[in-house]
């Protein structure tokens, strides 16, 4: 009786042990945000640089608002990533802000080329005007030479996965939104324009909302002057 209870206590010892070092899959997040870090002429690292534009509002108030209408259980906290970062093909989803600025180097493109090839999807936004779609242009074709940035019709699925989307909104800043004037950045070109990129079997593998700031829609959603009509749509 003895070796009996003294073995039945090892078997819950060893069962506690693993439900604590491995806790219950409904505790897990089901969406991660994860927001790309690169490097730019305004700095690169945790430190500094243009992809830290609205960071860490912006990403955790998108996905309190991704809870909060969908249900999905999210990772609250902010995820900064770099591109070499080892943890990088844990993340399905990549955010890139003010990618008018990015500079990529050989192997951050030969990586970021792999990770979208092997299912990843990387979202581009805030970038305005003709020199930073330049700018952003040259980045893509070091990850993707031999593929086109194409217009994303409205009658595209991404638009009709959750809500449906009939416009394309141009999403204003905090600051032309609050003082209610213009929605544009750069005169050179004012049209707002969603793109993307595809694998060979049609996939989406890059989205691109071009002359618009997604992520100060988020960032400033609760901010009495912002108008609720583009953060609602962001």
């Amino acid at each position: 009786m003895a070796k009996k209870s003294s073995g039945l206590f090892l078997l819950a010892v060893l069962v506690l042990s693993a439900l604590a070092a491995d806790p219950p899959e409904k505790d897990q997040p089901e969406f991660i945000f994860a927001r790309m870090v690169y490097s730019s002429g305004r700095g690169f690292g945790r430190g500094g640089g243009s992809w830290r534009t609205d960071f860490p509002e912006a990403d955790y108030k998108f996905m309190y608002g991704i809870k909060r209408l969908s249900g999905i259980r999210v990772k609250e906290e902010e995820n900064p990533v770099s591109i070499q970062d080892p943890n990088l093909f844990k993340y399905p989803f990549l955010y890139a802000v003010e990618v008018g600025q990015m500079n990529l180097s050989a192997s951050d493109a030969e990586r970021l080329r792999e990770y979208l090839l092997r299912g990843g999807f990387l979202h581009a936004d805030d970038f305005w005007g003709v020199r930073e779609w330049q700018v952003f242009a040259t980045q893509m074709r070091k990850v993707f030479p031999d593929r086109v940035i194409e217009p994303i019709p409205l009658t595209h699925e991404v638009f009709h996965t959750f809500f449906d989307i009939d416009k394309v909104m141009q999403i204003p800043n905090v600051s032309n939104a609050c003082r209610g004037g213009r929605t544009w950045e750069d005169p050179s070109d004012t049209k707002p324009g969603i793109f993307g990129i595809k694998d060979d079997e049609g996939r989406m593998m890059v989205l691109i909302t071009y002359n618009s700031d997604l992520g100060d829609a988020w960032e400033w959603m609760d901010e009495p002057c912002y108008p609720e009509m583009y953060s609602g749509q962001a």
